[in-house]
């Protein structure tokens, strides 16, 4: 068992990234410069966004110079004017107030989309370290076993000359040896490819960075802290504000209308009869107005339709948290057996091993027994490596979700 009380104290650390990414920022590090500064340009992207979807409501003032020029009349007649002008919603039966609510909450949820795809990223550069190094151990395996053959085959070489043992397991002894040299060959090329697909993400040395340590937290806390229900949740309040910005939409709609304006003089008659012609002068007033359209009930029973399926996908996402929290538990318990028997399986070659070099020391067995049972401890302690490499691996699909509340 893994779930609670003595049963987790073989894992080391809390679920937050040791070494180089456990500090504050630390683990951006990991990426490289390009991917660093791509997120942070998403960042500044969306911020502006949210601003510019925050002060949406508010239109732009109208400067306007204005000049015509006419001979109607066989006479010149030249107008100019400068104008500013407003015509400003100020009442838009709550509409202002949700729009604004309805930026912010946009910004938050485009916050935690890109914190969300940052993490993924930084799993995947983190599981790369990870399988570079399983990759390294399995290599390490693979020659020992292959070390081993070796040996089987000069046994079974001596025995066949000697006329002791068929050929046919000479034959499948080397045919073994293949194999395994086979299995070798597609090892390497793997951790050419993971080499590269790592160095795709990061600027990092892979041999020089150091591996960071994962354990296992509460469920309560996985899934209070967990990434996507806290974008389901901030989506609901996104929504939930955009809905009620589009019914506003079909309600009364107070603006503030204004205009000041600059005449200017010029030409051989200006407006002739109409006293001060070049005095600056301004209007102001008010517009009541509400829009009739047909298709409003259809427009915000689809905003409807969309808050209410973000409730949905919020109890979607609780459930595939609980699910994959779950999984690793089952998952954490078979690699834990693996450990197990692979230390049973240690210590019964360190046994052996003792025995052995008893038997070596007084002639009863040889160099080559010795060695392959040395070999075969030496396999297991390394399975034990690669199981624990694995069980950091099943555990960084938790650390993917997890989230401070920071970005």
């Amino acid at each position: 068992m893994v779930s609670n009380g003595s049963n987790v104290r073989w894992i080391i650390c809390s679920l937050t990234l040791a070494a180089t990414l456990c500090m504050a920022g630390e683990h951006d590090s990991l990426l490289s410069v390009l991917k660093q500064n791509s997120f942070d340009l998403q960042h500044k992207k969306n911020s502006a966004d949210s601003g510019q979807l925050e002060y949406s409501w508010i239109n732009p003032i109208s400067i306007g110079y204005d000049y015509s020029h006419s001979n109607q009349f066989d006479r010149t007649q030249v107008n100019r004017s400068l104008s500013v002008r407003v015509d400003q919603p100020i009442f838009k039966s709550g509409g202002i107030w949700y729009a604004v609510k309805y930026a912010k909450a946009s910004r938050k949820v485009g916050d935690l989309s890109i914190e969300a795809q940052r993490r993924a990223m930084i799993k995947q550069a983190v599981a790369s370290l990870f399988n570079i190094k399983k990759s390294q151990y399995q290599i390490k395996k693979q020659k020992l076993l292959i070390e081993n053959d070796r040996i089987d085959i000069e046994r079974k070489k001596e025995q066949y000359l000697s006329g002791d043992l068929d050929g046919s397991f000479l034959d499948q002894a080397i045919l073994q040896k293949n194999r395994d040299t086979m299995t070798l060959f597609s090892l390497e090329e793997g951790l050419v490819q993971m080499r590269e697909s790592f160095g795709n993400l990061s600027d990092m040395d892979p041999d020089k960075a150091r591996l960071p340590r994962f354990s296992l937290v509460e469920k309560e806390r996985f899934l209070k802290e967990n990434i996507d229900i806290a974008l389901g949740a901030e989506q609901i309040t996104q929504k939930g504000y955009f809905n009620i910005m589009t019914w506003t939409r079909y309600m009364p709609t107070l603006s503030l209308q204004g205009a000041w304006i600059k005449p200017y003089k010029n030409g051989s008659i200006y407006l002739s009869g109409y006293p001060n012609a070049t005095k600056s002068y301004y209007t102001y007033g008010f517009r009541l107005s509400m829009p009739i359209d047909i298709t409003s009930y259809h427009t915000i029973e689809s905003t409807r339709a969309d808050y209410l399926r973000a409730k949905v996908t919020l109890d979607d996402k609780r459930v595939e948290a609980e699910n994959l929290y779950d999984a690793v538990l089952k998952r954490l318990k078979v690699i834990d057996k693996k450990s197990a028997l692979a230390k049973e399986d240690e210590a019964l070659y360190a046994s052996l091993v003792s025995s052995t070099k008893e038997k070596v020391a007084a002639g009863e067995m040889t160099l080559f027994d010795l060695k392959t049972m040395e070999n075969s401890k030496a396999i297991r302690r390394i399975d034990l490596k690669i199981y624990d490499i694995e069980r950091q691996l099943i555990l960084l699909d938790l650390y993917e979700k997890m989230y401070d509340g920071s970005v």
